[in-house]
């Protein structure tokens, strides 16, 4: 078998905004994902349906994996002709431990790449208001490692050299050691009120700073509660922060929201999540996966390819006009075919995704709910009009069980399933320990959501903001407190329930209608 390839990539220091495009693309073609407890979550997000999420989560003080296990993972995998993405945090060569898992490759013979990432080492310190260089104050930065191997006899790190470089001092991983450090640093001749700065999560909404000297900065760091992951920066540099400051702005501030809904949903939550300061986890807990060809052919098509007589066609979610349209695409149906077609959806979500595709709504109920759709259909079209009820196969039989009684005329096509994405089951638990709400825009995404949550206490997570009362009556059936269910049912609805929620906490007085 041919050798896979795998790429050691960097993600960056939090910010999703700051991966790479050439990461992404490595992500989205990977077959075998390996990433670190430093990876932002929103990246798996973008992984192939069928790809292998394996959590390496290596941490200070908590190895899920030991170094010898992953490289011999990496080889394993490589080995089965898969492509391999070893993702790790900031940049995968500066104190990353990706050369030694590059040389491990190159005793076996498997090809490697790496994709460098954004090192938290000057991202976070602008991040802060920062520069790690600036004329005048610092013609240097010095990258050193604050967390250096236990049991090692002695340091490599030269204390007596770096106290008296002019420089940025940047010690990574090193808040554990910070009154160490900043000892050494004195007693070796660094001036005690020489500028010093700690900043613990930089560049995501949790971003926390303390500024100081030398001599103070451990009382200051204890005062504020500053814990790990953060970084520890040393020089005159420190002392622009206040007139530098450019991060922490905006109504979401502060907010890290985790979003459950489709990848086409999520990305333009994340967009305007991002917008208004707050940090988004796109994490997509459903897979959609569509009915083979030939069940879909027999469904919509004669025997000549051509579209079947429908005169309406029924779409109950954007995942459904989605596959409708692959799927003709992939058989070369002429789309004018549908020149006299009418369409019916059960929500504005739904009807946005159709006219991503160049066609309006003819019909769309007021309540957005599979009921109110059917009594819409039921008033407004003949019973012997053909429709085409294109629905996922775990759908309510609620609306065809109303055309039936209403003796329409009509084809119930269960054309695609919705499966919980287990993969991703380790990645929520571990996600949902920091994160200050949860969105959720459809029933199946918090039926998904409490699968893979089992066990966890329900009271300890974030505030749930939901589409509509028909997911928010779901949620609370699962045993989830609701926070807010959006006025308005679409993802500028959900938003502004967020910008409520982070405003004012629960709202559960709002009044209720149906969603998409």
């Amino acid at each position: 078998m041919k050798k896979g390839k795998v790429y050691l990539v960097g993600a960056g220091p939090g910010d999703p905004g700051l991966i790479t495009r050439k990461a992404l693309k490595c992500i989205r073609e990977a077959d075998v994902i390996i990433y670190d407890h430093l990876a932002s979550e929103s990246f798996l997000n973008e992984a192939g349906n069928d790809a292998e999420l394996i959590y390496a989560g290596k941490c200070a003080g908590h190895h899920h994996m030991k170094q010898s296990e992953i490289e011999m993972l990496l080889t394993e995998k490589a080995m089965e002709g898969k492509n391999v993405v070893r993702l790790k945090g900031g940049d995968p060569l500066i104190f990353g431990r990706g050369s030694e898992e590059a040389l491990a490759l190159n005793r076996e013979g498997i090809p490697w790449e790496v994709v460098p990432g954004i090192s938290s080492a000057y991202s976070v310190p602008a991040y802060g208001g920062i520069p790690v260089t600036h004329r005048g104050l610092a013609s240097s930065v010095h990258i050193i490692t604050g967390h250096e191997k236990p049991g090692k006899s002695g340091s490599d790190v030269d204390y007596h050299t770096l106290a008296k470089e002019k420089g940025t001092l940047v010690f990574l991983m090193g808040v554990s050691r910070l009154g160490e450090i900043a000892h050494k640093l004195i007693g070796e001749g660094k001036v005690k009120d020489t500028p010093a700065a700690v900043i613990q999560e930089g560049t995501t909404a949790h971003q926390k700073m303390v500024t100081g000297t030398l001599e103070n900065i451990q009382d200051r760091v204890q005062e504020a509660g500053i814990r790990p992951p953060a970084i520890f920066l040393v020089g005159a540099v420190a002392g622009l922060s206040d007139k530098l400051q450019w991060f922490a702005k905006g109504s979401l501030f502060g907010q890290r929201i985790l979003l459950t809904g489709t990848r086409p949903l999520v990305h333009t939550l994340h967009e305007r999540i991002d917008d208004l300061g707050g940090e988004a986890f796109d994490m997509s807990l459903i897979q959609i996966y569509p009915e083979s060809d030939e069940k879909l052919s027999q469904g919509l098509l004669k025997e000549t390819g051509d579209l079947k007589p429908f005169s309406w066609i029924v779409f109950t979610s954007s995942n459904g006009v989605r596959v409708f349209f692959d799927f003709i695409r992939r058989q070369a149906v002429d789309f004018r075919q549908l020149a006299s077609v009418r369409f019916a959806v059960i929500g504005q979500g739904t009807r946005q995704c159709l006219g991503e595709y160049g066609f309006q709504a003819d019909l769309m109920p007021r309540s957005f709910t599979a009921e109110a759709l059917a009594d819409e259909l039921r008033q407004n079209v003949s019973g012997s009009e053909p429709i085409l009820l294109f629905r996922a196969a775990q759908a309510s039989e609620k609306m065809s069980e109303r055309l039936k009684e209403a003796g329409m005329n009509y084809t119930d096509l269960a054309a695609y399933a919705t499966i919980p994405d287990m993969r991703k089951a380790e990645l929520l638990r571990s996600c949902l320990e920091n994160v200050d709400m949860i969105t959720f825009a459809s029933a199946s995404a918090v039926k998904a959501f409490c699968v893979m949550t089992e066990g966890m206490d329900r009271r300890s997570f974030g505030k749930i903001v939901c589409i509509g009362p028909v997911t928010a009556a779901c949620a609370q059936k699962q045993g989830l407190d609701v926070a807010k269910t959006a006025d308005i049912y679409t993802t500028e609805g959900l938003i502004n329930s967020l910008m409520e929620v982070a405003e004012n906490g629960n709202d559960q007085t709002a009044e209720t209608a149906e969603e998409q």
